[in-house]
């Protein structure tokens, strides 16, 4: 397979030109800028379609919305509807123009639909996959819970989502992981600050997801029995966190990219909590974590990704999570050795080189 066409919704924060409607780049710590850059390293063409999300929103119209003037609600349904089908149209141009091996559609694809992949399996002989790291009950739309069935393979993150994809009609459902880590990219920024550890833990997500507020009442939990930890979260958030006042003092912010690496790197801990949604675990964090050399204290892991107490530090309620915090924060040697053994394995198991190189062998496997 040596010419890839890569399809995301996944858009990029800064775009060179807001009118641009879509990008042949992604945003340079995205998972998906990772994935195709491992892709371009094995094949010889991974050509992108990257939509803007922000398209799936038009924040002018939602203005209008917002103020309740008359047809403004028409208005944004209409308007979506003509930038779904210019999004198709340019779809369909690249794969009728091209002789593609294989076609990859990847996040945040709120264009897709039934007939557009329709007419993509009737258009090319090329493979068409999905890779998706969400439960599909959860997270996808009805238009894109449609689109399963057409899809030739399906690769997933946690294995607790398989029968979720199957029961929609998923033909083949392979787990990988999706998510990885780029240690090359991340220790260009981790290694001028590993030295200096200024945050004894650190949680760096969103807690405006996820049943019951779990991530918030874990992280209350901790700050009531004394743990100063720093929280970086999504602004959006805010309307959850203010219930909690105690926790609200102990958010410092925002962070991504190269700040959220920068921060990891000067963390002792870092603590990962997954969503709910995420049965045995697998999301981006799980991978960067490691990537910064900083320790990982996480709720759920399989053991043939990082081995608890020797790559990782699984914890099994709060209690458990409040002790193991004390114990690695007050031992250096301990805590050095865990997170060197993750980074390590991390190297030799969990790149993106790595993905590229088991999604391209499945696929060849499956004929």
């Amino acid at each position: 397979m040596n010419n890839i066409l890569y399809i995301s919704g996944d858009g990029i924060a800064e775009p060179k030109s807001k009118w641009k409607n879509y990008f042949n780049f992604f945003d340079g710590y995205s998972k998906n800028y990772f994935i195709t850059k491992a892709f371009k390293s094995i094949v010889n063409n991974c050509e992108i379609l990257n939509f803007s999300h922000s398209l799936r929103h038009p924040i002018f119209i939602f203005k209008l919305e917002s103020l309740s003037i008359p047809g403004s609600t028409f208005l944004r349904i209409k308007t979506i509807i003509l930038i779904n089908y210019c999004i198709h149209k340019i779809i369909y141009w690249k794969i009728k123009s091209n002789s593609y091996d294989l076609i990859i559609f990847s996040d945040n694809l709120f264009f897709i639909n039934e007939k557009l992949i329709k007419v993509y399996n009737k258009l090319t002989l090329s493979k068409i996959i999905l890779l998706s790291g969400v439960s599909p009950n959860l997270f996808l739309s009805k238009p894109q819970k449609e689109c399963i069935p057409y899809f030739d393979i399906i690769f997933i993150s946690d294995p607790g989502h398989e029968m979720e994809w199957k029961d929609y009609g998923a033909r083949n459902v392979i787990c990988l992981p999706i998510s990885a880590g780029c240690p090359n990219t991340f220790q260009k920024v981790a290694k001028n600050y590993n030295i200096r550890r200024k945050y004894d833990i650190v949680f760096i997500g969103r807690l405006d997801t996820g049943s019951n507020e779990h991530r918030i009442k874990i992280l209350n939990f901790l700050i009531k029995e004394g743990v100063n930890i720093k929280i970086w979260t999504w602004f959006l958030s805010n309307k959850f966190i203010n219930k909690y006042p105690l926790l609200n003092k102990h958010v410092v912010g925002s962070a991504y990219g190269k700040e959220m690496v920068k921060i990891l790197s000067q963390s002792k801990i870092a603590l990962n909590i997954h969503d709910p949604s995420v049965p045995y675990g697998g999301n981006m964090r799980l991978f960067e974590i490691p990537a910064t050399k900083s320790l990982q204290i996480a709720d759920k892991c399989p053991q043939d990704w990082f081995k608890d107490g020797d790559e990782i530090v699984i914890y099994k309620n709060n209690q458990d999570l409040l002790q193991k915090i004390n114990y690695f924060i007050d031992n250096d040697e301990e805590r050095e050795r865990i997170a060197k053994n993750g980074y390590e394995k991390l190297v030799r198991k969990h790149q993106y080189k790595h993905r590229a190189k088991k999604i391209l062998e499945s696929i060849s496997k499956t004929g």
